[in-house]
């Protein structure tokens, strides 16, 4: 379990509008929450952000157990006040507003590890609660003009961790690089500037793993001002020009990462919960195997609560709580599994093709065909036999039977 404070323990929600009774036992860890469409996982991460956002963004948070004070409160209230009295109906309107939260907050229920230190830590700016829906934009587009590090430093010291900080990435680069040049240029502190280029050695090293590309490289044009991404056989391209998949990523990223070096604290140091819709949206399967266990690498003490449609996010990590919407089944630890059987088993999706399906049932009509036709026969198990490795056990056993009646077929026409 991951050492963390600011991060949800427990949760309990009744799905609104369904009988879904969800129970997961949290206990800090990060969450990967999947199932089939139409199961409710974007309606549901929505509804734990809103919750964790009421106890920790809004000043006048009020516990269960507080709620029903007050509504204590009032009813001793009304019993030695008359009906006359103005304050009489605005006591029983606020008891009737008090028992609408009762039963919302019966129907959420999200237990944090430490609620008064993240709200501390939270309106001090010290940790972090931030949602990222399904659409993400990519707003790290640069102007082209130098601020200074001080600049971009006094804009975060009123700004909410909750707010995005994506659109200062390429600002930040910017001045952080010119920065390291003119510690070298001007001063000759080659000790700092070192640290500089050991800073930006990191990152290319960060999106080298993201690309999957050892050749690439940030280069910054000094005359444009910005920089651009260098790859083998590809035209040199800037952040805006990524694709959308690799947009949705960075966007989440470069927040998160300007989180850290505007507040001047390690990536060690950033703390909270982060909701993640749809983490492989636009991603190649390659990227969709790595991407979860990239962010919390990068990002240790942050716990991310994710969906994901992708067997392969499931499938990327072992130390992660894994919630089926569609069965309300919590697991742990399915990474030993094969990517086919997450598909089938918890996603519930057939690998093989609609067509390979179609040449299968045709087989097995075939074999239990009391005059079997061996021309036909033959064709079918032709069609199939490329494929025998992608094949689960049932549909093998029909391929073996098939190839059975056309031996059994032959050895009964050179008996005659």
């Amino acid at each position: 379990m991951l050492n963390k404070s600011n991060v949800i323990k427990h949760i309990h929600v009744l799905l609104p509008d369904t009988n879904k009774n969800i129970n997961i036992n949290v206990d800090g860890k990060n969450v990967i929450i999947t199932g089939g469409n139409g199961c409710g996982k974007t309606r549901f991460l929505k509804l734990l952000y809103e919750q964790v956002s009421a106890q920790i963004e809004q000043y006048e948070y009020k516990t269960y157990d507080q709620i029903k004070q007050e509504i204590s409160n009032r009813q001793n209230w009304m019993q030695h006040t008359p009906p006359t009295d103005r304050n009489y109906f605005s006591w029983k309107q606020e008891i009737a507003d008090y028992e609408k939260q009762l039963k919302k907050m019966r129907d959420i229920r999200i237990e944090l590890a430490d609620l008064n230190k993240y709200c501390i830590d939270f309106n001090e700016r010290k940790s972090l609660l931030r949602y990222f829906g399904a659409v993400r934009e990519n707003n790290i587009s640069h102007s082209g003009t130098i601020d200074s590090l001080k600049t971009l430093k006094d804009e975060e010291i009123s700004v909410s961790l909750s707010q995005d900080t994506s659109n200062k990435f390429e600002r930040y680069l910017v001045s952080f690089y010119n920065y390291g040049s003119h510690l070298i240029a001007r001063e000759n502190d080659k000790v700092k500037g070192d640290k500089v280029d050991s800073w930006f050695y990191f990152l290319q090293k960060q999106f080298r793993y993201l690309f999957e590309d050892d050749s690439l490289k940030l280069n910054y044009d000094a005359e444009e001002q910005t920089f651009y991404i260098l790859q083998d056989n590809k035209s040199p391209y800037r952040f805006n020009q990524l694709s959308s998949g690799y947009q949705s990523i960075l966007s989440i990223y470069a927040d998160l990462l300007m989180k850290v070096e505007l507040k001047g604290i390690t990536s060690d140091e950033l703390s909270g919960v982060v909701f993640i819709d749809e983490i492989d949206a636009h991603l190649h399967v390659s990227l969709q195997r790595k991407i979860f266990s990239f962010f919390v690498s990068a990002f240790p003490n942050i716990q991310f609560i994710v969906t994901t449609h992708s067997p392969f996010v499931v499938q990327s990590v072992n130390d992660a709580i894994i919630y089926d919407l569609s069965t309300n089944e919590q697991l742990e630890d399915l990474s030993m599994y094969s990517y086919e059987a997450i598909v089938k088993g918890l996603l519930g999706v057939d690998t093989q093709s609609d067509l390979l399906n179609k040449q299968l049932d045709k087989l097995a009509l075939l074999i239990n065909d009391d005059i079997i036709d061996t021309d036909k026969l033959q064709e079918v198990v032709n069609s199939i036999q490329p494929y025998e490795n992608q094949l689960d056990m049932r549909s093998r056993t029909f391929l073996l039977m098939g190839r059975n009646a056309l031996l059994d077929a032959k050895d009964a026409t050179e008996g005659e």
